[in-house]
């Protein structure tokens, strides 16, 4: 089985987290065979390695009877890039159509490529529960570097970006593209945290994404790039906590400013959302009886489910410890208390 090396697994079955929910997912390759010449990648067309292309059908059955076997919930379908943008979309959309025509009813996650026209990211989105398209580095610079072959970052990678949210934006009323929108950028390349973060919170707001997906840069053998360092993991893992802030804690992207040191990064703790408590001493303690809830959120050891049942109480009562103690347990009690006032 293909599978795509920056996805970041070292086995064909990857087990994602979603909204609480580990799913198993296959990430196939179309196709190894690619005319780029990206300076990260394990298939750029310079490097001697095997080769192999599926057709939709033989990827489709193969996808089909792992999922009748239970062995994955769903599929992440990409390719390199062996042809036009035209091709290799055109086989991905009729890979998801032969499975939905088997009887497949697992998630589809269609990966598109630079340069996909609009009709097709348009039928992408009727046979998809996800697509998108990877933006490789938040600044133009370092993608017109590492990515040469890939086309204009404005025309041919943010522009596919957009179209996929119009269609998101149009379509989820009919119930398509369920799971929305999603990009991947390689983090390890030079950007800082400062510029990921910003552009991360521009296509939150500006695309409603639903995921932005962090590569830690790994060297690779026989690449231009094989002397460069790794990405210390622990740096994207702060980045997806950055990512969720923002996402779903009504953090903005100046919030995190206040993190960021004179160099732009991020400070190495384990938890951003205290670290931002501590250093924003002005905003706390939060009254629990009158906050508001993208107020309550912010509280470390508040999360929006236990924000809604707060303010849900507080509609029959006035909220006491005791109360706190229920909703929140023990552990989270005790980090949240130090930031909260019970009047």
């Amino acid at each position: 089985m293909l599978i795509s090396t920056w996805d970041r697994t070292d086995v064909h079955i990857a087990r994602i987290w979603g909204r609480g929910k580990c799913l198993r997912e296959l990430k196939p390759l179309l196709s190894s065979y690619c005319k780029n010449s990206c300076k990260y990648c394990f298939y750029r067309r310079e490097r001697n390695v095997t080769r192999e292309k599926y057709t939709p059908e033989k990827l489709a059955k193969t996808i089909y009877a792992l999922w009748r076997r239970r062995v994955i919930d769903g599929a992440m379908i990409s390719s390199a890039v062996y042809s036009d943008p035209e091709q290799v979309v055109e086989e991905e959309i009729e890979t998801a159509t032969i499975l939905k025509k088997l009887g497949y009813r697992g998630f589809i996650h269609l990966r598109l490529m630079p340069g996909t026209p609009r009709y097709l990211v348009w039928e992408a989105a009727k046979v998809a529960d996800r697509i998108g398209v990877n933006i490789e580095s938040p600044e133009k610079a370092i993608f017109y570097d590492i990515a040469p072959d890939k086309g204009s970052y404005r025309n041919d990678i943010l522009r596919v970006l957009e179209e996929c949210y119009r269609a998101w934006r149009r379509l989820k009323r009919e119930g398509f593209l369920k799971s929305g929108v999603v990009t991947q950028m390689i983090v390890g390349l030079g950007e800082t945290d400062s510029k990921v973060l910003e552009i991360t919170y521009r296509f939150l707001k500006d695309f409603k994404l639903a995921r932005v997906y962090y590569s830690p840069f790994e060297p690779i053998e026989n690449t231009p790039l094989e002397n460069h360092p790794a990405c210390p993991v622990s740096r994207a893992r702060r980045l997806y906590q950055a990512f969720f802030l923002m996402r779903d804690y009504s953090f903005t992207f100046r919030d995190l400013e206040v993190l960021l040191n004179d160099n732009g990064m991020l400070p190495s703790v384990d938890d951003l959302k205290l670290e931002y408590a501590k250093r924003n001493p002005q905003d706390f303690p939060v009254d629990v009886n009158c906050a508001e809830y993208w107020e309550l959120i912010k509280v470390p050891g508040i999360g929006p489910k236990s924000a809604k049942r707060i303010l849900e109480l507080r509609e029959e009562k006035k909220i006491t410890l005791e109360d706190l103690r229920k909703i929140l347990g023990a552990y989270r009690f005790k980090k949240a208390i130090k930031y909260l006032s019970v009047i």
